[in-house]
């Protein structure tokens, strides 16, 4: 039978299922390809935590670089001598197996010191979050996800229990991540970049005790030979918290169902009472007094109905258009209208003086020109892979940009997040850029303000769900590089030097082209809404 790993039960925690069909349906599993940008995540938990490694507190450590019964062996024997610090040290039983990134033999305690390197920063914030929005432009301090350090103290808690097993006890539990406050300047200093979290009191006896029969269950759970009957946690979940065998295991949801209403996972209890009066179909849904917002209080913005008007779209496969509010949009946009996206990398590790661990590094930018109504459109773009880009990307916009005219963006909080770290970065744009964020309109607002709404948006606003039904002419599944993470990819595949000769050349020209089919899409878009409100 299989050894029960951290990662496993912290899955496992999230869908009991869902890892009972990874141990014992792994060629079902399997067809659920891992994309690229998935892949590289481990990558870059892999360089943080080497990284985290020439840190001055494990100044001597010894790696075991192996996860045989040989691995445990050596466990054993570095800790019986005390070794002042040990990577990667291996607990097993017959039913467990841990990897502890990092002991630190303590002498005045007599004991271990158990320390856990997280590519995540404290805040929450990693490399897939930072696709989206990272920042929020209006200076409000940013939360701890409360979720994920409880996860971790989890992760924690497994790596105990698994020691005990064995024989070994730990002292102090830490975490080590990135710290967002750091900023770096020359050479990347260890012992500033990451930050330090004792996670000793929260991983308490009590804490562990409940941790390992939770522990006790994951395994005689999926120890069954039997697959277990019935739909899986995530079934009364929002879409997007979906496990990675979720079509497996709930055969009767439709692949467009009410998990996929809008805003849906803040509304559980709504959720589970359709699924459990057996809704599933979005046509099924009742147009009743739970999909119809309240009435506001006094001073109160009215909510806008989102799933109600979702539903009747779907319903009647009609668009739901608000003519009035649409030509109110458009009419206060002046010429010249600049269509302007960029792409980001998001470093867990700072590549460039003045940068913190996650900001973006904004390396691109497509900018489509439309100069009048009857104009022709023109296109500008810049891509920048050696060194920091910030200066000449800034110097690049500024020769296209003029002082007059909207900027228009699609989540437009994205784009201003990064110009506003723009201007710190390159203080002589400054003026320039918090002006292009003074001006700049996202286009996005006709949609997420449902003053146009389609069946086919599927109660989203994002742009790749709006694209191919106001400008189906485009399509992003023919391009090679065809959304963000790809992009984010195919930078760190440059910048790392995994590319080389033609093949960089071939990259550069598919980013290219997948900047400026979203400027172009943005430019149809716009059109459609002129047209429509004409």
């Amino acid at each position: 039978m299989k050894q029960l790993t951290k990662t496993d039960f912290i899955l496992y925690k999230e869908c009991d299922k869902n890892v009972w069909i990874k141990w014992h349906k792994p060629e079902e599993y399997n067809k659920f390809e891992i994309s690229e940008f998935e892949q590289s995540l481990a990558i870059v938990g892999n360089e943080v935590e080497e990284l985290a490694r020439t840190m001055s507190i494990f100044r001597g450590g010894y790696l075991i670089d192996k996860r045989s019964h040989g691995a445990q062996e050596l466990t054993k024997k570095l800790i019986a001598e005390h070794t002042p610090v040990i990577f990667q040290a291996v607990f097993g039983t017959d039913k467990y197996l841990a990897a502890t990134d990092a002991l630190v033999w303590n002498a005045a305690a007599n004991a271990y010191d158990l320390y856990e390197i997280k590519m995540s920063s404290a805040l929450g914030d990693d490399v897939a979050d930072s696709i989206g929005d990272t920042e929020d432009v209006s200076g409000k301090p940013e939360k701890v996800d409360k979720k994920k350090e409880l996860q971790y103290e989890y992760d924690l808690a497994f790596q105990v229990n698994v020691a005990k097993h064995c024989g070994v006890t730990f002292n102090k539990k830490y975490l080590l991540r990135p710290d967002k406050n750091y900023i770096r300047v020359g050479k990347i200093d260890p012992d500033k970049l990451f930050a330090l979290t004792d996670k000793t009191e929260k991983v308490s006896d009590d804490f562990q005790s409940i941790t390992l029969s939770e522990m006790e269950g994951a395994y005689v759970y999926l120890s069954e030979e039997k697959m277990p009957v019935g739909n899986c946690k995530c079934y009364y979940k929002g879409r997007s918290a979906h496990c990675t065998s979720f079509s497996i295991s709930n055969l009767d949801v439709p692949k467009y169902s009410v998990h996929d209403l809008n805003r849906i996972g803040s509304s559980k209890k709504y959720l589970k009472e359709l699924l459990d009066d057996k809704i599933l179909k979005i046509d099924e849904v009742p147009e009743d007094e739970r999909i119809i917002p309240k009435e506001a209080k006094e001073g109160e913005k009215p909510k806008k109905p989102r799933k109600l008007n979702q539903v009747i779209a779907y319903k009647t496969k009609k668009p739901i258009i608000d003519l009035e509010a649409i030509k109110k949009e458009l009419d206060h946009l002046s010429f010249p209208l600049y269509f302007l996206d960029y792409e980001t990398y998001p470093s867990a590790i700072p590549l460039f003086d003045g940068y913190h661990p996650y900001q973006n590094i904004v390396f691109q930018y497509s900018l489509n020109i439309l100069r009048s109504k009857d104009a022709k459109l023109e296109h500008e773009e810049c891509l920048i892979l050696d060194g920091d880009p910030a200066e000449r990307l800034v110097e690049s916009l500024r020769k296209h940009i003029g002082d007059t005219g909207k900027i228009i963006s699609w989540s437009k909080k994205f784009e201003n997040s990064r110009n506003l770290e723009l201007a710190h970065l390159v203080p002589s744009g400054a003026n320039f850029l918090k002006d292009v964020v003074r001006r700049t309109y996202d286009l996005m607002d006709i949609v997420e303000n449902q003053y146009y709404i389609h069946h086919d948006f599927k109660g989203s606003s994002s742009i790749k769900k709006v694209q191919p039904v106001l400008a189906p002419k485009y399509s992003y599944k023919e391009l090679a590089v065809g959304n963000g993470t790809a992009a984010i990819e195919a930078y760190r595949q440059i910048f790392k030097g995994e590319l080389i000769g033609a093949a960089v050349e071939e990259k550069k020209q598919q980013m290219l082209k997948y900047c400026q089919y979203d400027t172009e899409v943005m430019y149809e878009i716009w059109k459609f809404f002129t047209d429509l409100v004409k």
